[in-house]
């Protein structure tokens, strides 16, 4: 009987000793192929940014590194940059932190250190500064399927001298997000709190706040990306645009839009506008150069709202220029 319990506790004992070794075998090939892996990616990563620099589109990621053992995997840099000699497009950013999980290499989070700086050949300017962005992409071999970013605490500023144009940007909080909807692309954004410095006069601070679609242009976001003509062409669903001041005060443009060969706009939008005297005095207040004509288009919105505060009318697109009936009241310079 004692005999025939030390075989049973001795054959449990080898299963115990099989099990501790598959287990130590299957670590040791895991760690040893993430860390090929990561040795790979960071070699193929070298390599490719330093032949980049010999073309025309260039790329720098200094102190390139790949961490994340055990079950992640990213990239990590002190700055990153990017200079495309073609197009005059240059850019500089700071640090880089990136991972995404073994088993879902192609869902990748990333957070981006400020500051920025975006310059366009001849003079375009861009630089901007952020308390914390970060992103998230999912993507295959075929490009892109979504992305989303969001920020906080953005400051920047944009010159162009030029064109004599030198105009500050803050927001409390933004977020970008894109994605393949069937043929089509959908675009989201949003800032809560913008204020706009011109120079002479800030803007106080509003809510923006876009949602739209880009009917077959979710080739734009693909490996093959967008024509070279893009955004030319383009038909687009503007679900919603929507500027609010706070109270109530809303302003809501919707409806469909079309890009000419030659970049005008042209379409039919619904104006939603509650506060209608509100925005009448707040445009005239940061434009007063087109004051007259905010109180125009204010009192013929009133008129066919009745005498209300409130209103939802009719605005007509052509070639970029805006009509409230047969009246022009805006124009939107072409892509």
């Amino acid at each position: 009987m004692a005999s025939s319990s030390r075989t049973d506790a001795s054959g449990v004992t080898r299963k115990l000793i099989r099990l501790a070794v598959a287990v130590i075998v299957v670590l040791a090939i895991y760690t040893g192929g993430w860390f090929y892996a990561a040795s790979w990616v960071k070699t193929t990563l070298d390599r490719e940014l330093a032949a980049s620099g010999q073309g025309l589109h260039s790329a720098s990621c200094s102190n390139l590194d790949v961490r994340g053992f055990p079950f992640r995997i990213g990239l990590f840099c002190d700055s990153v940059a990017f200079d495309d000699r073609a197009t005059g497009l240059s850019a500089t950013f700071g640090a880089l932190r990136s991972a995404a999980q073994v088993y879902r290499p192609g869902h990748a989070v990333l957070e981006l250190d400020g500051p920025a700086q975006v310059r366009i050949t001849p003079d375009l300017v861009f630089d901007a500064d952020w308390d914390l962005l970060h992103a998230s992409a999912t993507a295959w071999t075929d490009g892109l399927n979504r992305a989303s970013v969001a920020y906080d605490g953005l400051k920047g500023r944009l010159n162009v001298p030029s064109e004599g144009v030198s105009l500050g940007i803050a927001a409390t909080h933004g977020e970008k997000h894109v994605r393949q909807s069937g043929d089509a692309l959908d675009f989201a954004a949003s800032f809560d709190a913008l204020s706009l410095d011109l120079g002479d006069r800030v803007l106080q601070p509003l809510d923006v706040a876009l949602d739209m679609t880009l009917a077959d242009a979710a080739r734009w976001i693909s490996a093959e990306g967008p024509p070279a003509d893009a955004p030319l062409g383009a038909n687009a669903e503007l679900r919603r645009l929507s500027l609010d001041l706070g109270d109530g005060k809303v302003m809501t443009l919707s409806g469909p839009l079309k890009v000419g060969d030659d970049g005008y706009l042209s379409g039919t939008l619904d104006l939603d506008i509650a506060g209608i005297t509100v925005w009448r005095d707040r445009i005239s207040e940061a434009f007063p150069e087109i004051a007259e004509t905010a109180a125009r288009v204010a009192q013929a919105i009133e008129g066919l709202s009745k005498g209300n505060d409130r209103a939802v009318v009719k605005l007509n697109v052509e070639d970029g220029t805006v009509y409230l009936g047969l009246f022009p009241i805006a124009f939107i310079p072409p892509f």
